[in-house]
């Protein structure tokens, strides 16, 4: 899609193992106080939950400078000045549609966690040197940790107090400069060192010691385990733990040639490791890029071949193809336009210049049809293109405005929407403009320079194509019908009105309006939720069924699958995003739509049923994604007040009477109880 920006500020603030409540209190509440005080803001959406709070802020649509909106934005986060200890720092972020992933991959395998970090870190310094990569970010990547367990029993025996421990780690695990050493012939730089790279190295550090030389060390209390961060998420792919890397692109950066050369290298890497490591490709938006410019390839060469016939059959050789020469004429004209306004060719422009395609020759035919008019009768080339150009301006003109006219109130769209198809209208009209001046200016010259009609001894044209027995014969039937649509006029106009009229009640009833139709989609999502308080491997074993309902899906139908235990997101830059240990999702990739019988709905319904039998959950649904720009929900409810238990009572009772209307389904909402605690 075009770079655009959705008019909208993030802002994440992480909180490790504070409770929703906490978190709304102590971060989202007085985060939002102070937001509430900048200018040009339409609305306000937060999230809190178990460890983050997620602000979502929209700016005012009609707001002039909406980029000193998002400084006035980061300036009150800035001011909040009582947030806990513990918490990081907010991030905010502006949210653009650049900073979607180009592509994810996946590294798998029956090998240690270890490995599968060295891989990835191998793997991500390969992909960061390609060429308009801006950044790959890791998912399932865990930190190395090291973990002191002391023996309680030890530390009474010894009367050390944790406080006492840490403060012998921090004094020891330090790596600082120490000044210079200079000599008559060198100078050396001094640095102290004792940074822990090895366990061993933090057991042996003394906690105390005497002047007898007797000391206490950490191996004396307790063990030290060299292991990773707790997690919060498990990626996996294929079933097995994964790490995700995901590649971002820069504005300028050719979203097909990095991933043709990301996937080249990828398999360079793949051959040289020894391990069973799997390597896969996910989100691969590059597809829907080469899809659009194949159907605009075909189109091209099929309009041109289709055009080119047409002309030839109707119009002289040299006249046909002096015509046809408008189409590139105009592309050029359009790329350059693009190219100098900063405009690229994405989805949504590619799909301007698919339907712009069959119009750019309709001036030009005009034109040299008048031209070569004014030639068969005698007149000199260079008199005949200026005479013949001159009398159809005023109707080419007017044609190629009315089509302009039509396609110009998609400039004036507001909203995400009006950002990303405003595109569409551009390159229409850009285009349409350059067809106009390549016919009035470039092809009455080449008319002139190139077109020479040979005349018999009476001065009539030599092999003319109106002198052909069909083409007289199609003139003949045509004339015979124009004189019947004269003669009954009436009833000619009133067939067409009741025609028209039709038509509008048809579009209005019966056809069905999408902008974005789903056809194309290549995946869908499982997302399944256990009882509140489910640990994460409990989640994560619970989940094992339907990986193995999904695995067992056709290999011509499946490309792979990627599950998600601890949370469950619709997409990167979802505000209402769901994170617990008792939630789990499965995204399930697709093969291409013309690989495969069957459509992404026959597919949902038999692993559906399927998986009917499947225990552990309290809900358990499938969703498709939602196509074209990201515009929340086909029907979402805001339900506001103070007490969560009066929201979840109205909430239940909307959400019974939605699941009542025909053609809704997994009905859901986005208040989630926490777990139970224990407080002391």
């Amino acid at each position: 899609f075009p770079n655009v920006t959705f008019d909208q500020v993030s802002i994440s603030t992480i909180y490790p193992g504070a409770t929703p409540e906490d978190v709304e209190k102590l971060i989202t509440v007085p985060i939002e106080k102070e937001i509430k005080e900048v200018d040009g803001i339409k609305e306000v959406n937060s999230s809190s939950a178990l460890g983050v709070s997620v602000i979502f802020v929209k700016i005012d649509p009609d707001e002039s400078n909406k980029q000193k909106v998002i400084r006035d934005v980061q300036s009150a986060v800035d001011r909040v000045n009582d947030l806990p200890k513990d918490v990081e720092d907010p991030i905010v972020t502006e949210v653009t549609s650049k900073q979607f992933p180009i592509i994810e991959v996946t590294l798998s395998g029956d090998i240690t966690e270890h490995k599968l970090r060295e891989y990835a870190d191998a793997l991500e310094d390969i992909l960061e040197d390609i060429k308009g990569v801006a950044k790959v970010q890791k998912d399932g990547y865990r930190d190395r940790e090291m973990q002191i367990l002391v023996d309680p029993e030890k530390l009474k025996e010894y009367y050390v107090s944790i406080d006492e421990i840490e403060n012998a780690l921090a004094s020891r695990n330090i790596s600082v400069p120490a000044g210079k050493l200079d000599t008559e012939t060198t100078e050396f730089s001094v640095r102290t060192t004792g940074e822990f790279n090895d366990p061993k190295e933090i057991e042996s550090v003394i906690i105390r010691a005497n002047d007898s030389g007797n000391w206490l060390r950490i191996r004396d209390i307790g063990y030290v385990k060299d292991t990773f961060k707790d997690e919060n998420i498990i990626n996996k792919t294929w079933g097995k733990r994964s790490i995700n890397l995901i590649v971002m692109k820069k504005e300028s950066g050719d979203a097909i040639k990095i991933v043709d050369e990301l996937k080249k290298r990828s398999g360079d890497f793949l051959i040289k490791t020894q391990d069973n490591l799997n390597v896969d490709f996910i989100n691969d938006y590059s597809f829907f890029v080469r899809r659009r410019l194949n159907v605009l390839k075909n189109n091209a060469i099929g309009g041109l071949l289709l055009v080119i016939t047409i002309m030839l059959v109707f119009l002289d050789r040299k006249l046909a193809l002096l015509t046809v020469l408008g189409i590139p004429i105009a592309f050029f004209s359009t790329f350059i336009f693009m190219s100098l306004f900063g405009m690229t060719i994405n989805l949504i422009s590619m799909f301007g210049l698919v339907v712009v395609l069959g119009m750019l020759v309709d001036d030009g035919i005009i034109v040299a049809e008048n031209v070569y008019r004014y030639m068969e009768d005698g007149m000199p080339p260079r008199q005949a293109a200026i005479k013949g150009t001159e009398e159809v301006i005023g109707p080419v003109t007017a044609a190629i405005f009315t089509t302009i006219i039509a396609f110009s109130p998609l400039l004036f769209m507001t909203g995400i929407i009006g950002k990303f198809i405003k595109n569409i209208p551009i390159v229409i009209i850009v285009a349409l403009l350059a067809s106009l001046v390549e016919a009035f200016i470039i092809l009455p010259s080449h008319l002139a320079d190139f077109v020479r009609i040979k005349l018999d001894k009476f001065g009539k044209p030599i092999g003319a194509k109106k002198d052909l027995r069909w083409f007289k014969a199609l003139i003949a039937g045509y004339t015979k019908i124009a004189k019947v649509a004269i003669r009954h006029k009436y009833i000619v106009l009133i067939g067409f009105t009741i025609t028209l009229v039709a038509c509008i009640f048809l579009a209005g009833t019966a056809i069905k309006f999408v902008l974005f139709p789903s056809s194309g989609v290549n995946y869908f999502f499982v997302r399944m939720e256990a009882p509140i308080g489910t640990p994460l491997d409990v989640t994560n074993k619970l989940v094992a069924p339907m990986e193995e309902i999904i695995s067992k899906i056709s290999a011509e139908e499946l490309e792979s699958f990627v599950t998600t235990v601890g949370k469950i997101q619709e997409d990167r830059n979802d505000p209402f995003s769901g994170q617990a240990s008792n939630l789990a999702q499965i995204t399930v990739y697709l093969t291409a739509e013309q690989d495969r019988k069957r459509k992404v709905e026959e597919i949902i319904d038999e692993v559906r049923g399927k998986a009917k039998d499947i225990q552990g959950f309290d809900a358990l649904r499938f969703d498709k994604p939602q196509t074209g720009p990201p515009v929340g929900k086909a029907v979402e409810a805001r339900i506001r007040g103070e007490e969560f238990k009066v929201l979840d009572q109205i909430s239940e009772e909307y959400m019974d009477y939605l699941g009542t209307i025909e053609g809704t389904t997994d009905v859901t909402w986005d208040h989630k109880p926490g777990k139970e605690e224990i407080r002391v």
